[in-house]
């Protein structure tokens, strides 16, 4: 769906867990991401599984590895760990919702039009 020239992209899920990745920074997206997840289930990130098992990391880096805040976070690339949804924004955000937590329809995340 668009709103104002923008696409909106709709959860149906209770989010749990906002966090950001920094391209400046040492981390990548996909780390940002792992620990992010570890953080919804409560585990230390090394007790979750591989993340190539859902989605591939080396693609996830080269299509974040840079921070695009001129469109306000235009590229969102959603997956799913077991139960819990994964949303990355281009713009550095992600959120992690759990699945098992159905709501109504909802933005993933807040228009960056104003």
């Amino acid at each position: 769906m668009k709103n104002r020239g923008e696409l909106l992209i709709y959860r149906g899920c209770i989010p749990v867990v906002d966090a950001e990745y920094d391209v400046q920074s040492d981390s990548s997206a996909t780390e940002a991401i792992i620990w992010a997840v570890a953080d919804a289930v409560g585990v230390d990130p090394t007790a979750l599984p591989p993340l190539f098992d859902y989605v591939d990391p080396d693609a996830l880096n080269a299509l974040f590895a840079r921070r695009d805040k001129g469109t306000g976070g235009g590229t969102i690339l959603s997956f799913q760990i077991d139960t819990w949804n994964v949303f990355v924004r281009s713009d550095g955000r992600i959120r992690i919702c759990d699945g098992t937590q159905p709501t109504d329809p909802e933005p993933v995340f807040e228009s960056t039009i104003a």
